[in-house]
């Protein structure tokens, strides 16, 4: 499996290289994933899928001799003060992966097209037009290097949480409560509906889908677990600052989500 996940990858940052200017031409993004990235899936993400309790960073440093420096150069970015927010550029970045993934999945023989609220942000469909699945996707850069000292509730694990298993932020609040409702009323049609994250990380690169039903259950099971500082950004529109960061070592990856919605394909053909 976990090669199945590396090649996947490996097509869709091959995709995107390929694609660039069909996807944006004003607004590049330069992705990679090389030999230390495959040990950092593998290591980091891969073996420690399903665990009471996710292996320290320190453990996984001694384990991947490259993780140290980059946790430096990490470190020395992410951790600068990093208040001032333009959403403008944030939406610029959430509409290049959205765009990126809907044309890979297009290759796959989906169609993926925007729905609106209070529906999941977008809809699959097959070539005859069925409906597969919705989702929500979320691009995710920036990981949380202070999770072990700022995430007080740990479930589901017994132990601490880190920045590898931590990063994939959902905003709670007001669109999350509006679009519950819906979300659920669509589940009982049988047609499935995940939160997408695309982890382009420093360590941990890829694509992770949990259902939308696990995301409520971990929220109402530890509320908001963070709640981020305003940032001078957040003045131009309303912005949630409330966070919860669902368990990366608890989804599904992209070779299983896409085995999903093969499966949904072949039971409406």
């Amino acid at each position: 499996m976990i090669s199945k996940d590396i090649s996947l990858y490996k097509e869709l940052v091959a995709f995107c290289k390929s694609n660039m200017q069909e996807i944006e031409s004003k607004f590049e993004r330069h992705l990679e994933f090389t030999p230390f990235h495959e040990e950092c899936y593998e290591k980091m993400f891969f073996n420690n899928r399903h665990v009471g309790a996710p292996t320290p960073v320190k453990d996984l440093k001694e384990q991947i001799p490259e993780l140290t420096e980059a946790y430096k150069k990490a470190s020395a970015y992410y951790l600068n003060p990093r208040n001032k927010y333009k959403k403008g550029y944030d939406i610029q970045l959430g509409q290049w992966y959205e765009k990126a993934l809907t044309m890979f999945l297009n290759t796959k023989g989906y169609e993926v097209s925007k729905k609106g609220f209070p529906y999941p942000d977008l809809i699959v469909k097959d070539k005859a037009g069925n409906t597969l699945a919705y989702f929500e996707l979320k691009f995710i850069e920036s990981p949380f290097l202070l999770a072990n000292r700022k995430i007080q509730n740990t479930y589901p694990y017994k132990s601490t949480r880190y920045d590898y298993e931590a990063s994939l932020t959902l905003d709670t609040g007001e669109k999350m409560e509006g679009q519950r409702g819906k979300i659920e009323e669509i589940e009982t049609q049988g047609i499935p509906v995940h939160f997408i994250w695309w982890f382009d990380c420093f360590h941990i690169k890829g694509i992770f889908a949990m259902p939308a039903q696990e995301v409520f259950d971990f929220y109402d099971h530890v509320g908001n677990l963070h709640e981020r500082k305003t940032r001078e950004g957040d003045f131009e529109t309303h912005q949630e600052t409330g966070k919860i960061y669902p368990p990366l070592l608890e989804m599904t990856t992209f070779s299983e989500y896409l085995e999903l919605l093969e499966t949904m394909k072949q039971k409406l053909s």
